[in-house]
Formats: C-alpha cells, structure tokens, sequence
C-alpha cells in the first residue's frame, strides 16, 4: 500500500469530523445486511462516539509497532484515531468485506489495510508482515462469537502487544462486551470506560488486560 497521506479534500475532513465522501452509512448498511454477524451493528459511529473510543486507544499504546483496529467497517474511528494524532503509517486496518476496504482505501488514501479474518488476528496479521502492535481496539461483536474463537483473539492481541498493552472493545449492548467466563479463562481484567449517549443506539466502550 503507498505511504502518502490522505489528500487535502479528505485531510481536512477527516480532521474536522465531517464527511469526506458519500454513501458510506449506505456501505456500512449493505455491509451489516451480507454478514449481520461479523458487523457490529447497521449504524455508523457518530463523530462524538469515535473520537471517544479514539482517546480511550491511544491513552494504552506502548512501545512500538502500529495502531491495530478489527472490524474498521467504513472507518469512522479509523478516522478520529488520525484526529487524534495517530500517525497514518503507524496504523493498520482489518477489515473482512472487500467492499468496506474498497470503501475504507478510496476514504482514505494511504491507509494501511489487511482484509482477512481479524479472528485469527495473529496469522492475519502475519501474512501481511505485521508482527506487533503498541493497542488494539475490537468492533468485534464478540458476544456472537464461539467462545474459544474469541478467547484465541484476546490472546494474540495481548501475545501482539508490549507488557501493559490493553485491548479496547466497544459495544452497543449494556453488558460487557466480552463474556465474562471468557474474561476469567483468559486471566484478563475488565474495564468500562464510558457510555457514549450522543451515539445511535448509545455505545458502550470497554478495556481488557492482562492482570
């Protein structure tokens, strides 16, 4: 993928939190409807939620290696995490529909993307020659994902990342979004940082480590 940033047209409104280009709560819709499951909901994040979430990953990054976000869809918090000053070549993207990252490469210019199973987060993840990464953040729907899936992704994001690293996890139903049992199995701590009520439906943003 090349390195240079996005265009002034896109850079301006990604930093201003306006919409860069059009149609992409329609992308992320059509999205949702092919694979209801792999798709946190059929709503866009809005500019207040994203740039929450984005603050609340870039308060965990240590040491080296990129920004790793699952699930980007049409990449509202793929773009506040450059609001907030990510830097575009220290972020990566996996995303499972080709037309999201189709979407995602034309909103975008220059971002890193990966399209592949961000389940299988460290075989993803390797096959594009990235081998660590300084946070995550999941838009996984992890409560519809089989148990053992879902502790094996915890588990690399946390093989992936320095000692301390944390994996940012947002949700839009009340309870965490990460099964307890699955919490406890995996010997992780969880946090909730914040509901975000000017989101529709309101979001939920969790954080998990080690313990």
């Amino acid at each position: 993928m090349p390195t240079t940033g996005p265009t002034t047209t896109t850079r301006t409104a990604i930093l201003s939190g306006g919409p860069p280009a059009r149609g992409d709560r329609w992308a992320f819709a059509r999205g949702w409807w092919r694979a209801p499951t792999a798709v946190g909901g059929p709503f866009r994040s809005s500019v207040w939620t994203a740039d929450r979430i984005a603050r609340a990953v870039l308060e965990t990054a240590r040491g080296g290696g990129p920004v790793v976000e699952t699930g980007a869809g049409t990449g509202p918090i793929t773009e506040a995490l450059l609001r907030q000053g990510c830097p575009l070549d220290g972020l990566v993207v996996i995303e499972r529909d080709p037309a999201m990252c189709d979407f995602l490469a034309e909103r975008i210019p220059g971002l890193r993307i990966v399209t592949g199973d961000a389940i299988d987060l460290r075989g993803t993840l390797a096959a594009a020659g990235v081998r660590g990464a300084r946070a995550v953040l999941s838009g996984l729907p992890m409560r519809v994902v089989a148990a053992d899936a879902a502790r094996r992704y915890y588990e690399s994001a946390f093989e992936l990342m320095p000692p301390g690293g944390a994996v940012t996890q947002y949700t839009y139903g009340a309870r965490s979004p990460l099964d307890p049992a699955i919490v406890d199995a995996a010997g992780l701590e969880a946090e909730f940082v914040v509901r975000e009520w000017r989101n529709l439906p309101p979001m939920g943003v969790w954080r998990y480590r080690r313990r």
